[in-house]
Order: structure tokens, then C-alpha cells, then sequence
């Protein structure tokens, strides 16, 4: 059975969420109400999934999100902020600091199904496989730690971001569009993932590399997706 943790300091938001989850079936709901306590129980209890709002007293959303990201027990732990702030800005800055996915408040019912599912799925399919390294171009990534190695430097990546970098590396000088990046990399059901959520990513996972030292310019972008060059 699959567990996951809710965090929010609203009481309705819970009983609502939990509703939602009980009906997906096979899935155990635990509650905190705010960010440090969830760290502590997470810390205790690992969760397949974390959903979190943004603004809680004490400990908010983006600041339990990076502090799961620095835990190595926990770092791998999918998460989706709920939230009532709704800008590409502040989307940008969830998944800065470690979230899987963003939803904002109010949502629809079947669409935290949709991103529920699709974010329990991504996390089980990166369970140890047969595969021990996967490389194109300039990219090597170890699909056991979420790394990618890029000129001998490591790259720690989130869940979303490894998946969506090693899709891309599977199919490496080919334009792969959003709409196979939502629904083949990161398990969306057709026409329910937000562009949005591949746009941000690939931002961030740019944003990690100029960090380690590194110019991302063999990921390339255009109007029809985006592709890992290695042929130049």
C-alpha cells in the first residue's frame, strides 16, 4: 500500500484531499500542519508522495520542499504543491526548490487523481532496474541516485527532472515535444499535464547545470519541443 503525506494548516483541505485519495483505493493518508512537523514524520516514516501548500506558518511549502531535497533519506521523495498563488513565477520558484509538480487552488478533483497517479507511478518505475548508466552526448545519468554526470561534475536532479533528462537521453538529436514528455516521461494522461510543467523543468534542470560549471547549450529548445544534441 502506498502512503502519502498531506501537509496544510486547513483542516477542510484535508478532509477534502484525503476524500480525493481514498477513491484512487490502496493508498494510506497521514496528516501534518505544517512543514517542520511533516519533515519529522517523513524523516520517520518515509511517504511515496508528499502534497504540500506553499503558505503554512513555521515552515511553509517551498521551504519544507528544499529541505527534503538536502535529506539524503528523503531527497528522492516526489512532491506537488497545492497552492492559491497561480503565476509562472511562483511555479518557478515550487520547482526551484524541489517540487515535483504544482497545482493551484481551487482544483479539480480528477486532475489531483491525474497527478497523484502519474507522480506514484514516476516514483515506483524509478525503483533499481537492469540498466546501470545511460549516456548521450555530453550526459552520463545513474538512473539509481538521480545524477547526471556532465564534464565529471554530478548533477543532483529531482524525479521529474531526471525522468524528462533521461527520456531525452534515450532519444538523443531528435526534437521530442511536450505533449511526449508529459505523457511518456513524466506518465500524465493525454491532454491533462500543463506545458508549463516541462518548460519549468527544463529551466531548472539548465539552471543546475550552469551551476556545476557547465553550458547547457546541447539542450535545445524550439517551438516544436526539445532535444539532446550530441551531433554537432
Amino acid at each position: 500500500m502506498k502512503k502519502i503525506l498531506v501537509v496544510d494548516d486547513d483542516t477542510t483541505i484535508h478532509q477534502l484531499i484525503r476524500a480525493i485519495i481514498l477513491i484512487i483505493g490502496d493508498i494510506e493518508v497521514d496528516s501534518c500542519y505544517d512543514g517542520r512537523e511533516a519533515l519529522t514524520k517523513a524523516l520517520a516514516d518515509s511517504p511515496d508522495l508528499i502534497i504540500s501548500d506553499v503558505n503554512m506558518p513555521d515552515m511553509d511549502g517551498l521551504s519544507l520542499a528544499q529541505k527534503i531535497r538536502e535529506t539524503p533519506a528523503i531527497a528522492d521523495t516526489p512532491i506537488l504543491l497545492l497552492t492559491a498563488r497561480g503565476d509562472t513565477q511562483d511555479k518557478y520558484h515550487g520547482f526551484l526548490h524541489g517540487a515535483d509538480d504544482y497545482l493551484v487552488k481551487p482544483f479539480d478533483a480528477t486532475e489531483l487523481q491525474f497527478r497523484i497517479k502519474a507522480l506514484l507511478r514516476r516514483a515506483g518505475r524509478s525503483a533499481p532496474v537492469v540498466e546501470t548508466k545511460l549516456s548521450a552526448g555530453p550526459i552520463e545519468l545513474n538512473p539509481h541516485r538521480y545524477v547526471a554526470v556532465v564534464a565529471g561534475q554530478e548533477i543532483r536532479l529531482t524525479a521529474s527532472e531526471f525522468a524528462i533528462l533521461r527520456f531525452l537521453v534515450g532519444k538523443p538529436d531528435q526534437v521530442i515535444a511536450v505533449e511526449m514528455l508529459l505523457s511518456e516521461a513524466l506518465d500524465y494522461p493525454a491532454r491533462t499535464g500543463n506545458p508549463q510543467v516541462i518548460h519549468t523543468h527544463v529551466k531548472n534542470i539548465r539552471g543546475k547545470l550552469r551551476e556545476a560549471g557547465t553550458e547547457p547549450s546541447f539542450l535545445s529548445s524550439s517551438r516544436r519541443g526539445y532535444m539532446l544534441v550530441t551531433v554537432t
